[in-house]
């Protein structure tokens, strides 16, 4: 028997019929996008592309989505392998898994920015022909704390501020042998917070904050309004 998702128990709050028809695309496949992608497909959402170039490590099973079988795969390819595993079937045409990098590709609809770097995220914007654009949502983590951010990719005044926020990739938290650090239920958190902030700004006419942000010792949410 195929398999079907059942969105009965959310439809009343969320019907992804009423928003199949938007592109959505997910660049980095991590910690928080590996997370996102499930999220979205959970509330039943299929016009969907990813992009990451990377592959399933040992060391990304405790803090994204993946298990062990999927090491040696590429991200994308997991995450293809994941939507089947969960659906119990294959995913549909218009979900796409690219195993490549955003470099001049042109996007459309929702962005969901999420790749491992302050400077590559501000390359791949700042090369967007960005009138096909709608939103783009953009998360940063440390270990204890971690951010939201949702801007208009047509108002300069938006993309400025958005901006104005980046750091440089050396004044990251990094773990005492160097590399970033990243806690499985910070990841989780700040990933299922995107994916509200993205319904949200469906639901409510465009309403989304400009900037959230979570600290988890002691938990304390601020949120920034959109200008």
């Amino acid at each position: 028997m195929t398999a079907q998702l059942s969105i009965t128990r959310h439809q009343p709050i969320f019907d992804p019929n009423q928003f199949n028809y938007l592109p959505i695309h997910i660049i980095g496949a991590g910690a928080t996008g590996s997370r996102v992608f499930m999220s979205l497909i959970e509330l039943g959402l299929t016009n969907i592309t990813v992009w990451d170039f990377d592959q399933v490590e040992a060391h990304n099973l405790a803090n994204q989505a993946f298990n062990f079988s999927h090491i040696g795969m590429t991200k994308v390819q997991a995450l293809k392998h994941l939507y089947h595993s969960k659906i119990g079937m294959l995913p549909p045409s218009t979900m796409h898994f690219k195993e490549e990098r955003v470099v001049d590709q042109q996007l459309d609809g929702i962005v969901f920015l999420l790749t491992d770097t302050m400077s590559s995220r501000q390359e791949i914007i700042d090369k967007q022909d960005k009138a096909q654009l709608l939103r783009v949502f953009e998360t940063r983590m440390a270990s204890t704390h971690g951010n939201v951010y949702s801007f208009n990719p047509r108002s300069t005044e938006e993309v400025s501020a958005w901006t104005d926020t980046l750091i440089s990739d050396e004044a990251g938290e990094v773990s005492a042998c160097g590399s970033p650090i990243s806690v499985g239920p910070t990841a989780a958190i700040i990933a299922n917070l995107v994916v509200w902030q993205f319904m949200n700004y469906l639901l409510a006419d465009g309403c989304t904050n400009a900037q959230v942000d979570c600290f988890f010792k002691p938990t304390i949410i601020t949120t920034r309004d959109a200008l």
